[in-house]
């Protein structure tokens, strides 16, 4: 049971936030997905219902996120983080594929994917890599052995191919390292490294690259190569019309949607985009244009505020956590959700390209629900123990 004096520590505000990001969500997700020939207030869609289920597993998983030290949380990162290499392997074998990357497993009726929670084992990984040696951050062998903590997930998760979950994951290094006080340089120095990669994969399917090679090579360079419709996919947001019935579609509906909302939106359950399908994925990655068409500019304002209040005070827990290990983990933690919003959002007005990634918090998708929760249980452990003299 949580200790009264635990629970009085919780930052309420920000607790209220994020609970009143999901109800944003699941009013959106039934908006999304009800029939397009209900009138008034339909039953509640099979995907709404899904989606709050997955709310009170969430809420029970953050209770106990809180509940635990984090310090003993973190003990654990080995088998955690060995626990979802398996399960990324195992994925590549057994995984389904509705969205043309093997990243889901069947649990039942519900879906589950592996990569979302390899998100928590590597900002467990990295806070318990990183926090005995904060006072050698600066050093580049720090930076460079650090690294390889994200690297076996992402080499995985790539190959399935999700480069938005491996591009989280990215991010969540950068920021826990940014945050811990590495030097810009150094960060730099990956990051220059890392697009040179990226270049490559995106040449990798070109001869003589593709046959100068052997073959079990070439097998591997065809996995880690982009494909022709990830290429476009990545660079479609700079002229959707270009492809406005194939790979644009996507940008252009939800720019029709967000614009037609103008100041206060088409009203709830009465977007035509959305209600008429022709917002793709409009409950997942899309879930923001149903936003801006019903609710208008002052309903996704309002959305963006409750996250930027967010950011704002996870961004705080991090910088007055007790330990660098906290700092460390709320650092991480904070990260991912960020990435997530600004990839999601900006991909929705058309300033990003489509890389999949669902709006934390909001968008359809239990795994995603789950680890957004177990990623601000961290950030509440660390808030409500920052004075260790409490404990």
């Amino acid at each position: 049971m949580l200790e009264p004096r635990l629970l009085r520590r919780l930052d309420w505000s920000l607790l209220a936030a994020v609970l009143a990001l999901c109800l944003y969500g699941l009013v959106m997700i039934y908006s999304a997905t009800r029939s397009p020939e209900a009138a008034g207030l339909a039953p509640p869609s099979s995907f709404a219902l899904k989606q709050s289920i997955w709310l009170l597993l969430a809420l029970a998983v953050f209770l106990v996120t809180v509940l635990v030290d984090y310090e003993r949380i973190a003990r654990w990162h080995v088998p955690l983080y060995a626990g979802a290499l398996v399960l990324l392997i195992a994925v590549l074998f057994v995984g389904r594929a509705p969205s043309g990357a093997a990243s889901w497993i069947a649990v039942g009726g519900f879906r589950l994917q592996p990569s979302e929670f390899a998100k928590i084992a590597v900002i467990l990984s990295l806070a318990a890599f990183l926090g005995p040696r904060v006072d050698q951050i600066q050093s580049l062998r720090v930076v460079l052995l650090s690294l390889l903590i994200p690297a076996a997930p992402v080499l995985l998760v790539v190959v399935q191919p999700d480069f938005g979950t491996a591009l989280v994951m990215v991010a969540i290094w950068f920021g826990a390292l940014y945050l811990a006080g590495a030097r810009a340089a150094h960060l730099g120095i990956v990051l220059a490294s890392g697009l040179a990669l990226f270049a490559l994969m995106w040449n990798l399917d070109r001869p003589p690259l593709d046959r100068a090679v052997p073959g079990p090579i070439a097998g591997i360079i065809s996995k880690a190569a982009l494909k022709d419709y990830q290429k476009r996919r990545l660079t479609i947001f700079l002229n959707p019309q270009s492809d406005p019935l194939g790979a644009g579609y996507h940008v252009i509906q939800s720019r029709v949607a967000i614009g037609s909302g103008q100041l206060t939106g088409r009203g709830l359950f009465r977007g035509t985009q959305s209600r008429l399908r022709f917002i793709p994925e409009r409950h997942t990655d899309f879930i923001f244009s149903v936003v801006g068409e019903e609710l208008g500019l002052l309903g996704a304002a309002s959305m963006l505020v409750l996250y930027l209040f967010l950011f704002w005070r996870g961004l705080r827990v991090a910088i007055r956590a007790r330990d660098s290990l906290g700092s460390l983990l709320a650092a991480g933690a904070i990260s991912m959700l960020i990435f997530h919003c600004i990839v999601n959002i900006g991909m929705s007005v058309n300033i990003m390209p489509i890389t999949g990634l669902p709006l934390p918090f909001v968008s359809y998708g239990g795994s995603n629900l789950v680890v957004s929760f177990i990623a601000f249980g961290l950030l509440q452990n660390v808030h409500i123990r920052r004075d260790r003299m409490l404990f």
